[in-house]
């Protein structure tokens, strides 16, 4: 089964659970601060999220800056929010 947004993973090297902000390639990028990302191979998936948590998080992340707002806003087929609020193409 693939890592998705809004899975929670062990990260294992440091034995910590990450909620999943997004997997590109063979990196994955978690949720809270600061922003990074680490190898995917070093993450074991322990619960996998329902659609509508994935798309919740991906809703909020839309209205953030960096990488993980470029990602969802990509990921949705949206384009930069206006307003507090994400607009369709």
């Amino acid at each position: 089964m693939q890592i998705d947004t809004a899975d929670s993973v062990l990260h294992k090297p440091t034995g910590e659970r990450w909620l999943v902000a997004y997997v590109q390639n063979d990196r994955l990028a978690w949720c809270g601060w600061p922003e990074g990302t680490a190898s995917l191979g070093d993450c074991e998936l322990i619960e996998t999220a329902t659609d509508e948590k994935r798309v919740k998080l991906l809703q909020q992340m839309s209205q953030t800056d960096g990488a993980r707002g470029r990602y969802a806003r990509w990921r949705l087929g949206v384009r930069e929010p206006v307003n507090g609020s994400t607009s369709h193409e």
